[in-house]
């Protein structure tokens, strides 16, 4: 008996899930994507090479355009990235087949045994180390990881993990930061994915021959052409309809009307998307929904709360141009750091990479892991086109900026170390004067900013469990046949890049679903 899966959101989760669950004959699988669908490598190139393009991060023609409502005041000498406005906390979202793993930097450091007892801790057993590892193993090619912990990592799985290093392509100002690093007390490790966390290394990448492997590369390349796979680009989807009992989920309607029937409907589309699309069909607060005149299916408090990111500021640096020379690849090492600085505590809080983008000038990404601000987001329309708002609550918490203000002053003990001394120049942000607390809280405020890694907004965790939308394999709670499967099921947010640990829950959550077919 053929199962019909749709699935909404051609992203980290929805191409894995695609890809998975398509490799049964028995399941029939849509996808259905907002943003366009490049069908292959070829027709990317031509039409949006930029996506392929492993040294670009963001993409503004590809992007949903958020931002959030977080205050900000931008100083004259704050400095701003890529798709940054002045006065504007942008909420980046890749908008295409792959989503953000498709606009991304491509950074692949994994989540650690720390996130994963942070998820039991909350009541969520099945979500182990020991029992996630075989997954971590399962979607990664890392033949350099699996030769020096063959327990930890995986080869021929379906992205390709690489790191530069002194023989293959670190700059050398890489070079330069990693001794910094060691100097300033920090231990460096060749696998920043290895058994040790803390410390520095060359930064995990998953990249090929400069070409992003986003999902859509990786997985769903591979399963192109399954006569029981389609695929639907530019398709906005609006909501979920049920059948008559009011309490099983039967197909999703479109922004034009279309309406495509499943007997298993997956929400994939993100920590913002799949908690809009459960309120316009009628799942969440129940204020929301009264306020939009949405008939409630089912009261659920948690649908759009609970959300958090990885708050960040942009260190910046002069530096020697001719002594830093190539300015791509523009990621390559790292340093993780717990906020009390060097040998102060065993669990990752900070996180730096050395991003390299303009001549004379050098960005450190500064980025807090563990954040104990929390967010929301909420629908203001019935439209599936209005944007959701969105408050990420960025240092909210006073412990947030209190870590952030002591992990700015260790990562100028790295940056005043003799290896980075031909290299760099001049700190122009936050600059020499600002000294005090009050003076680094200020810049703090003035330039915050957020990693765009959205979680928690469906979380999941027992149905007696306030916050809790899904259940430990993404079910909706009192919902029949609607799954949840992306970074809004987190509860808790990982202490490092999400995209990564997206995929691994795809995949094991892709096992349960075939297995409960």
């Amino acid at each position: 008996m053929t199962r019909r899966t749709v699935i909404v959101g051609g992203g980290s989760a929805g191409c894995v899930l695609a890809a998975r669950l398509s490799e049964d004959p028995a399941n029939t699988v849509v996808l259905v994507e907002a943003g366009p669908d490049y069908p292959t490598t070829q027709e990317m190139a031509k039409a949006a090479p930029e996506l392929l393009d492993a040294d670009r991060i963001g993409v503004p023609t590809h992007d949903w355009g958020y931002a959030s409502t977080d205050e900000v005041e931008r100083a004259d000498g704050s400095p701003l990235f890529g798709l940054v406005e002045r006065g504007v906390v942008p909420v980046l979202r890749g908008k295409v087949i792959g989503g953000s793993s498709a606009v991304n930097g491509a950074n692949a450091l994994r989540p650690t045994p720390e996130d994963f007892a942070r998820w039991t801790g909350l009541g969520n057993d099945e979500w182990s180390w020991d029992q996630v590892l075989p997954y971590l193993r399962k979607f990664e090619d890392d033949p350099a990881g699996a030769a020096d912990n063959d327990h930890l990592h995986g080869t021929g799985g379906p992205v390709h993990i690489t790191r530069f290093t002194e023989d293959d392509g670190l700059l050398p100002i890489g070079s330069a930061f990693l001794e910094a690093c060691a100097q300033a007390g920090h231990p460096v490790h060749q696998d920043m994915n290895g058994a040790e966390r803390l410390g520095a290394g060359p930064l995990p990448l998953n990249r090929r021959d400069g070409v992003r492997q986003s999902t859509a590369v990786s997985y769903l390349a591979a399963a192109r052409g399954r006569a029981n796979l389609t695929v639907l680009g530019e398709r906005t989807v609006d909501r979920v309809e049920f059948a008559a009992d009011g309490t099983t989920a039967r197909a999703v309607l479109l922004a034009d009307g279309t309406r495509i029937e499943g007997d298993v409907i997956v929400l994939a589309a993100g920590s913002l998307g799949s908690p809009a699309i459960l309120m316009r069909s009628g799942i969440g607060p129940r204020r929301v929904l009264d306020e939009l005149s949405i008939p409630v299916v089912r009261a659920l408090e948690g649908v759009g709360r609970n959300l958090r990111d990885h708050s960040m500021v942009y260190l910046t640096y002069a530096v020697d141009e001719e002594a830093v020379g190539a300015i791509t690849p523009p990621l390559q090492t790292v340093l993780t750091l717990p906020a009390g600085g060097a040998g102060q505590g065993r669990e990752v809080d900070l996180h730096a990479v050395t991003l390299t983008m303009e001549p004379g000038e050098l960005l450190i990404p500064f980025v807090l892991y563990r954040p104990y601000s929390l967010g929301s987001m909420e629908i203001t329309s019935r439209d599936p086109d209005t944007a959701p708002r969105i408050h990420l609550g960025l240092f909210d918490h006073p412990d947030d900026l209190r870590r952030m203000i002591s992990g700015i002053r260790e990562m100028r003990k790295v940056m005043e170390a003799a290896p980075l001394r031909p290299f760099v120049k001049a700190e122009t942000w936050p600059g020499p004067e600002a000294t005090t607390d009050a003076d680094l809280a200020r810049a703090v405020h003035e330039g915050k900013n957020t990693c765009c890694h959205a979680v928690g907004t469906c979380a999941m965790g027992g149905a007696d469990t306030p916050t809790a939308v899904v259940d430990q394999r993404g079910k909706v709670h009192g919902v029949d046949g609607l799954y949840v499967i992306d970074a809004s099921i987190m509860p808790d947010i990982p202490a490092e890049p999400t995209n990564t640990t997206v995929m691994v829950m795809a995949e094991r959550c892709a096992d349960e679903l075939r297995r409960n077919a």
